[in-house]
């Protein structure tokens, strides 16, 4: 039997790394077995030169000294003594001031970016949990902090003192706390914020940001990157899975309130079923699409939905009891609120909500109630008292206005492709009066494509697609579009782009390239434009073109209902086919005369033909450079002309 040589140096340099891999304690023990070391050794050499290290313990003692300070080299006499302080005072160097400082420095920044990956758990209780880092969270958590009014209203209702607001994040890092600080309407609020690392998916991680005790739970949707098996809608049910599990093994009865996004409209009941806590699930495709589909049937809306829904600091819904006001007629709540428009009522049934908006006059508040209101701030929620003791006469109905249906078929361009496309050609189906052609151009392969539009097979008589597979950045490929020729044209964010920047340069790079096309076009189509990064907005605004910004519409959308749940059924029936929607309304239909009119006289006349009046939208811009005038001051005059039109809300029966 052949024996194998014995490889020390191998097995010592082994049994050297598994010692210092195990941390900075043995480490810094292993550092100091080796300034014994030197120490004894040295002492045993300086030994025979005589006094003072005559003695063992003094000579090991003498080696100690020049081994941890240097200065003690120019005390020693005799070559061989300073032969040896010498070499120890070396080895000092190396040993004690190198190997001591490189493990503590090493400990401390490893302590460091242990504490910046924010792995300690917290203990916190109504916080507000953002679970997932996507391009949302960052808007979402600039929406919270801006929305003082309802935070405060949210504060009360958990008798909580001060806003908590967590970030459970896959990965944390200092760049993250930066675009948080940089955001304009976050800035320094940013130290507010505790990120944490994790998977939403994970209960372990989920205790680390204890999830049990907050008083809501925003769940955001990624927004690009898919893989095969695993997609956002099915880590957002896996969580809501693993906060049900965390609260069953935990024996807790009282779950806390979830918003979460879902993509896939038939993902939603799949999520509701998830989860047995108060739950709102916002459909992200189906909004989106709504908004899109409403914007090409009344084209110009968007400007009206980008700032309902994206700007916090222009005019927002509001929903709100008024306890005092109950018995009070819409009519006269319309009067004694001079600052914001009454859409109507809310009424809570159960665990659920139901709108109703655009309602008659003599209608009464009734107690439980809550009143939509359309207001720029929390502020401008007060009503007059005297408003209310003035006996009005009431306005006469004078029957409800048609809303123009287009008979012959509508056209649409579609460029690009993403998840939202087919979710609005689901929509534009539900259309039941209206026929449309549509012309898809994308790279995207037409088999992918016909899976996600199986739908359009079944039946569909009012809705045809036509197949193109282009790049329609390349001006050759978007002349062969005929684009000229459409009613609408829709570009939209691309999906194949991991990065919404990305994604945004080829939209207005197609944008730019269409403009060429339509430029001596006879009649110019509607061009409607989806961006996912807000600071691009203001790139395409010098054109014809209208914008919505899917992220900001969304945060905005998370962070409202997550402080205000009925929201939720405020959105659904303003955006769904049939029931209140918003459109636009010429001044002749309500025999308005051009000139100067108060906007109070714009509201009596809405009323009279059942509708709400929101607004005023200029065909020219006014002193602040503004089209849309939403809820404009009612005692203020306006100057109205033959262009200009209304922006109201109706009932589609």
């Amino acid at each position: 039997m052949r024996l194998k040589r014995p490889r020390i140096r191998r097995k010592i340099i082994f049994t050297l790394e598994r010692q210092l891999v195990k941390g900075a304690h043995f480490q810094l023990l292993l550092v100091a077995a080796l300034i014994g070391l030197i120490s004894i050794i040295g002492g045993i050499l300086v030994m025979p030169s005589g006094s003072p290290t005559a003695t063992f313990g003094e000579s090991v003692w003498w080696a100690f000294l020049r081994l941890t300070d240097p200065g003690y080299l120019g005390d020693d006499v005799g070559n061989w003594r300073r032969f040896i302080s010498t070499l120890i005072t070396v080895a000092g160097y190396v040993i004690f001031l190198g190997s001591l400082v490189a493990v503590i420095t090493t400990w401390m920044n490893r302590k460091i970016r242990h504490l910046e990956q924010g792995l300690t758990p917290v203990t916190a209780n109504d916080h507000i949990l953002i679970l997932g880092w996507s391009n949302r969270t960052i808007h979402i958590a600039a929406e919270i902090f801006q929305s003082v009014g309802r935070i405060k209203r949210f504060l009360e209702r958990y008798d909580a003192k001060k806003l908590q607001l967590i970030i459970l994040s896959e990965e944390v890092s200092p760049f993250q706390m930066q675009e948080l600080k940089d955001h304009p309407m976050i800035g320094r609020r940013a130290h507010d914020i505790v990120l944490r690392t994790g998977l939403a998916i994970d209960r372990e991680h989920l205790r680390r940001v204890d999830s049990l005790n907050a008083s809501c739970i925003i769940i955001p949707s990624l927004a690009y990157g898919r893989k095969e098996l695993i997609n956002p809608d099915i880590e957002t049910i896996k969580c809501l899975l693993s906060l049900n599990a965390e609260a069953n093994s935990q024996n807790i009865q009282k779950l806390p309130y979830v918003v979460a996004e879902i993509q896939d409209a038939n993902k939603v009941n799949a999520a509701y079923r998830s989860y047995s806590g108060p739950l709102e699930v916002v459909g992200s495709n189906t909004i989106i699409s709504r908004l899109m589909a409403q914007n090409i049937r009344h084209p110009g809306l968007s400007e009206v939905y980008n700032e309902i829904l994206s700007q916090v600091d222009d005019n927002n819904l509001f929903s709100q009891a008024f306890p005092e006001l109950v018995g009070q007629t819409i009519g006269k709540l319309k009067k004694a609120f001079t600052k914001a428009v009454v859409l109507g009522i809310v009424k809570k049934e159960g665990e659920h909500f139901s709108p109703q908006l655009n309602l008659p006059d003599e209608k009464l508040l009734e107690e439980g109630d809550l009143l939509v209101l359309l207001a720029r701030n929390s502020s401008d929620l007060i009503w007059r008292k005297d408003r209310l003791s003035i006996e009005s006469e009431s306005v006469p109905f004078l029957g409800q206005l048609p809303v123009d249906e287009l008979e012959n078929t509508i056209r649409i361009l579609i460029l690009g492709w993403n998840e939202h496309v087919p979710s609005l050609i689901r929509e534009l189906c539900t259309y039941e009066e209206e026929k449309y052609f549509i012309r898809l151009v994308a790279l995207r392969p037409v088999t992918e494509r016909e899976k996600d539009l199986a739908f359009l097979y079944e039946e569909n008589l009012r809705v045809s697609v036509e197949h193109f597979v282009a790049d329609f950045i390349r001006e050759s490929e978007i002349k062969k579009t005929e684009a000229e020729t459409f009613d609408h044209i829709l570009l939209v964010s691309s999906d194949r782009m991991e990065e919404e920047e990305e994604a945004d340069a080829r939209t207005m790079v197609g944008y730019v390239l269409l403009e060429e096309v339509l430029e001596k076009a006879p009649k110019r189509p509607s061009v409607l434009l989806e961006l996912s990064d807000p600071s691009n907005e203001s790139l395409v605004k010098s054109f014809q073109s209208e914008v919505i910004i899917s992220p900001m519409v969304l945060s905005h959308l998370l962070a409202g209902i997550a402080l205000q749940r009925e929201l939720n059924s405020i959105y659904n029936e303003l955006f769904t086919v049939g029931g209140a929607e918003i459109i636009f309304r010429d001044l002749n239909e309500y025999g308005v005369s051009f000139g100067k009119i108060h906007f109070h006289e714009i509201e009596s006349l809405a009323t009279a033909h059942g509708e709400t009046v929101l607004g005023i939208y200029l065909n020219r811009a006014d002193e602040a450079g503004n089209h849309l005038l939403l809820n404009p001051s009612k005692g203020k005059k306006i100057d109205l002309s033959d262009k200009d039109r209304l922006v109201v809300l109706t009932t589609f029966y």
